[in-house]
């Protein structure tokens, strides 16, 4: 905290150091020399390093694409659709003309493990009235 006294015609400014604060703070003040101390003399014996590995995605060339649409018995219009992407896109991924984004291909991954499912979680299903039987 600072307070500001005139003194001698002078401002100066003094400031109080205080044990007190919150435990998020203190814990979090203690970390922060936990990583100065590891920066400074490179002893990293009281920090925890974790490590994660994202694997790419599974490559899909035209033919894996077609055998995932047709496990899902959809057009390809459908399947667009379900992915996120256009009609033309899928078409030109099934004749090898252009190759789906990695973000696609994660897409197809999650779609590859339950078809059915995914499916079910996009899809809903509602009568036509037109369509309906009709009471006589």
């Amino acid at each position: 905290m600072n307070t500001r006294t005139k003194a001698r015609g002078a401002i100066s400014t003094k400031r109080s150091r205080t044990t007190k604060g919150t435990a998020a703070g203190r814990e979090l003040i203690a970390a922060l020399r936990e990583a100065v101390h590891a920066a400074t003399t490179g002893d990293t014996s009281r920090l925890t390093i974790r490590e994660v590995e994202i694997p790419d995605p599974a490559d899909y060339g035209p033919k894996d694409i077609k055998r995932l649409r047709a496990s899902m018995g959809v057009s390809q219009g459908i399947f667009a659709r379900l992915l996120g992407v256009s009609p033309e896109l899928v078409a030109h991924w099934e004749y090898g003309i252009r190759k789906p984004a990695p973000l696609a291909r994660r897409l197809m991954d999650k779609v590859k493990q339950d078809p059915a499912a995914y499916m079910a979680e996009l899809v809903r299903r509602r009568t036509v009235a037109g369509n309906a039987p009709r009471s006589g």
